[in-house]
């Protein structure tokens, strides 16, 4: 029998962020994984700004960002009649684009899923926490009141063997084996299509001099091809729909892409793998039961347009690593687990629903031009393609560890695009810098501990000496920040922040509202410490 605190399964970029997150909270896991290397025909290829937070906190944001495509990639998506012929449309894609922005210490990056995954497993295997077992499958996931057991078996000796964990996670993509093990229903909506996914190696170079795009897509006479820069050199990923799940043969496929390329020429094309799939969009009704949670495609499961898939797992395992953590250290009482599920299901379900409405806005720009019509209303509406920072930065969270917002959100005019920074519980918390030369943000304060927010006018010393007394006396993590001035707009120079260690704001007051007598309670009633009687 093994034991070890966590059992992961499933190797891919959600289950090694896992593992890296857990580990960096002093957890050690045990990681499972069938295959024997790193999935080659990268599914994904956008990691949004969230995610590149979640990198910059593990100490891996330069080394994705070396991976990306840049900023002549990442500034539009385009539309043509073929990469060579007519452009439709060039929609800017702010989302997308890797540039400096003010909302975020980060930039977003095109990049390929096998890149980013390749990364984390490095960083994993160097991490003695973390305990990496490739060509290993797991059988049968049973549970208890102490914990799960996962039977595994060595695809190479054929040997079984038992793991005994107290928590176990399935992050064994869209066909969990986990999922069906604890009964969660994947409730998806299957589109009325089927796609071809293709990874080739060609040099179209000159044919997109000028019209580079994020995605480049094409309504050539055969139909609709998108191609999708994976390397910005000769590595490309392309995607074919189709109206039945039967692949096209190699030399289809190349003649597809070459006519979509627009030109006459015998571009020579190397297919390096290839498969069909059909859209299916959708969430589990429950993320855990009992021991066992669910997180990346074995959750939710999204289309590919706007690149949301991967980003919602990472947004997952960043909410529910540190609560498995807390509650492991004896920190947190077990039912803070429960707030996995209430806080990240809206997300997931939210985003999963944008990536669906995007593309029904994005299949009327090709039924208009295909019928001949004008297509700019179909372009109009297609805007929020790769601007929807309304959605990725504007959320709120809803839990027993978050408190109530006394008056709505701030007012935008398209929920989706829109985005106004706010210091409100539920809320990512706001980046500003907090040094001179901009190395530093209020975000790299987050992650290894609850931590205390001050603005540059607030009485610190009774707040620092609360803190002090909670973490000393309560065991609980949970440290002092104070903003270094009074330009730190949207947090208020006398106000407090109390912020969750994924940086979202748990609560917030005002310095004046609260008396010296009640200081330590007013921190402490926020905090999911052991003692707590529920969570909920």
């Amino acid at each position: 029998m093994i034991n070890v605190p966590v059992c992961i399964i499933g190797c891919g970029p959600i289950g090694l962020a896992g593992a890296l997150l857990l580990a960096r909270f002093g957890v050690r896991s045990l990681v499972v994984e069938r295959r024997d290397e790193v999935n080659t025909h990268p599914r994904s290829r956008f990691v949004d700004t969230n995610t590149m937070e979640l990198m910059r906190f593990l100490g891996l944001e330069k080394a994705v960002e070396g991976t990306g495509l840049g900023p002549d990639w990442t500034e539009y998506n385009r539309w043509f009649s073929t990469l060579t012929g007519q452009q439709i449309a060039a929609i800017p894609s702010p989302t997308f684009h890797t540039v400096p922005r003010n909302t975020s210490p980060t930039m977003p990056v095109m990049t390929c899923q096998d890149y980013v995954e390749h990364i984390l497993l490095g960083e994993a295997r160097a991490n003695e926490r973390v305990e990496l077992r490739y060509r290993t499958e797991a059988l049968e996931v049973t549970q208890d009141a102490d914990g799960a057991t996962v039977v595994v078996r060595d695809l190479d000796s054929g040997q079984e063997s038992a793991v005994r964990a107290d928590y176990a996670l399935g992050t064994d993509g869209p066909h969990s084996s986990v999922r069906e093990a604890i009964g969660s229903a994947l409730e998806t909506a299957p589109l009325a299509t089927f796609s071809q996914d293709v990874i080739f190696e060609a040099d179209l170079s000159e044919y997109v001099a000028g019209r580079k795009g994020g995605l480049l897509y094409n309504a050539a006479p055969s139909g609709m091809l998108v191609f999708q820069p994976l390397n910005g050199v000769t590595r490309w990923r392309c995607q074919i729909p189709k109206a039945d799940p039967e692949p096209l043969t190699q030399a289809e496929t190349i003649a597809r892409i070459r006519e979509a390329v627009g030109t006459d020429d015998e571009v020579p094309i190397s297919i390096t793998s290839t498969g069909m799939w059909q859209p299916t969009p959708g969430c589990v009704d429950r993320l855990s039961r009992g021991r066992v949670f669910l997180a990346g495609d074995a959750a939710h499961i999204s289309v590919p347009t706007g690149g949301m898939g991967n980003n919602i797992g990472f947004a997952g395992i960043r909410n529910l690593a540190w609560k498995i953590a807390y509650v492991l250290k004896g920190v947190s009482p077990p039912g803070i687990l429960d707030t996995y599920h209430v806080e990240h299901r809206p997300i997931a379900l939210e985003r999963v629903a944008t990536g669906v409405h995007t593309t029904e806005c994005m299949a009327r720009i090709f039924f208009a031009f295909y019928a001949g019509q004008e297509t700019s209303e179909a372009v109009r509406d297609t805007a929020q393609y790769a601007d929807y920072d309304g959605v990725l930065l504007g959320f709120e969270l809803e839990s027993a560890l978050i408190a109530k917002n006394p008056e709505p959100p701030p007012a935008v005019n398209n929920p989706t695009r829109d985005f106004v920074p706010a210091v409100r519980a539920g809320r990512r918390a706001p980046h500003v810098w907090v040094d001179e030369r901009r190395n530093w943000s209020v975000l790299d304060w987050f992650g290894m501990e609850y931590a205390l927010v001050g603005g540059a006018s607030v009485a610190a010393g009774r707040w620092r000496e609360a803190v002090r007394r909670v973490a000393e006396n309560a065991g609980f993590p949970v440290c002092w920040q104070q903003l270094p001035g009074p330009d730190a707009a949207p947090y208020d120079p006398f106000g407090l922040a109390l912020v969750l260690r994924d940086g979202i704001i748990a609560d917030w007051w005002s310095d004046a509202d609260v008396g010296d007598s009640h200081v330590e309670a007013r921190l402490r009633e926020r905090l999911p410490l052991r003692e707590s009687v529920s969570t909920g």
